[in-house]
Order: C-alpha cells, then sequence, then structure tokens
C-alpha cells in the first residue's frame, strides 16, 4: 500500500494519550495509532452515508408511490 507524509497538530493533551497508549503496547506507533483512528472514522461515516442513502431510496419510492395513488384518486 501507497502511504504519504503529512503533518498535522493535536492538542498537547491528545498526544499524551496516544503517547500512552503506545506505552501500554496497543500501538506501536502514532502512526499506527492515527492510521487505525481515520479508518474507523472512515468506516462510519461511509455506514452513515450508505444509510442515509438508504433512507432516500425508500423515501423516493414512498413519494412514487402517494403519486400514483393520487393519480388514481383523480380518476
Amino acid at each position: 500500500m501507497h502511504t504519504e507524509r503529512m503533518t498535522i497538530r493535536l492538542p498537547s493533551r491528545d498526544l499524551q494519550s496516544i503517547d500512552t497508549l503506545i506505552k501500554m503496547g496497543e500501538y506501536s506507533s502514532r502512526s499506527e495509532v492515527i492510521r487505525h483512528a481515520v479508518r474507523d472514522f472512515l468506516k462510519r461515516r461511509i455506514a452513515e452515508f450508505l444509510e442515509t442513502a438508504e433512507k432516500l431510496k425508500q423515501f423516493q419510492q414512498f413519494n412514487q408511490e402517494l403519486e400514483s395513488m393520487e393519480e388514481y384518486m383523480k380518476k
């Protein structure tokens, strides 16, 4: 996998928390923590997006059914 370097700024307390996780052996580096956090964030956001898209699809289907009913009622 190709990776690229980037620079970010975080509050000291967040860095201290990250460093604590590394000292506890949960992660091997700050980069690993950030990669894991970004992956989790993206998974959640994509899931939310797909859920919203599904709701929109259901709404559109419901709306089409209502329009069909309205046309039927006019006859």
